[in-house]
């Protein structure tokens, strides 16, 4: 009887790890956005280097970071335009339909300041979480869509 318990435990320990890993998308499953997303970022001339693209997991949401050093134009310190962050936003999602629940920007200038990208979040219609960073991957996509237009 004591067997048979322990195999029931096992085969239902199993069962439960599948379905977790099955219902979960891994931030490694498809990493190809580590590479595709920062060459994009750097080719479109907006005055991006050392672009990057990683995902965290905090808890079961997942989060798509980019960011990397970027020279602003003439009067914009450090204070992205909102044509900037639309185009970032843009390059992101071209081709690409990311499962991570939010987007996050990570711009530092030249003298690693960090770049306030809040301000055209919220005049591109978005709600930017509390680091002023972030933004939901559905408000990322309609950004990306009036830029369609």
């Amino acid at each position: 009887m004591r067997g048979s318990l322990r195999a029931v435990a096992v085969v239902g320990l199993a069962v439960v790890a599948s379905l977790f890993a099955g219902c979960s998308q891994s931030p490694l499953a498809d990493d190809s956005y580590k590479t595709e997303i920062p060459a994009a970022l750097e080719a479109a001339d907006l005055g991006i280097t050392g672009a990057y693209a990683d995902v965290s997991l905090d808890g079961f949401t997942e989060t798509l970071t980019v960011g990397g050093t970027v020279s602003l134009p003439e009067g914009e310190t450090t204070q992205a335009s909102p044509e900037f962050v639309r185009s970032v936003i843009g390059i992101v999602l071209d081709g690409r339909d990311p499962s991570m629940k939010y987007l996050d920007m990570a711009f530092r200038d030249a003298e690693d300041a960090r770049v306030d990208v809040a301000t055209a979040l919220t005049s591109l219609g978005a709600a930017p979480g509390y680091d002023g960073t972030s933004i939901t991957m559905d408000e990322a996509r309609t950004i990306a869509e009036g830029a369609a237009r």
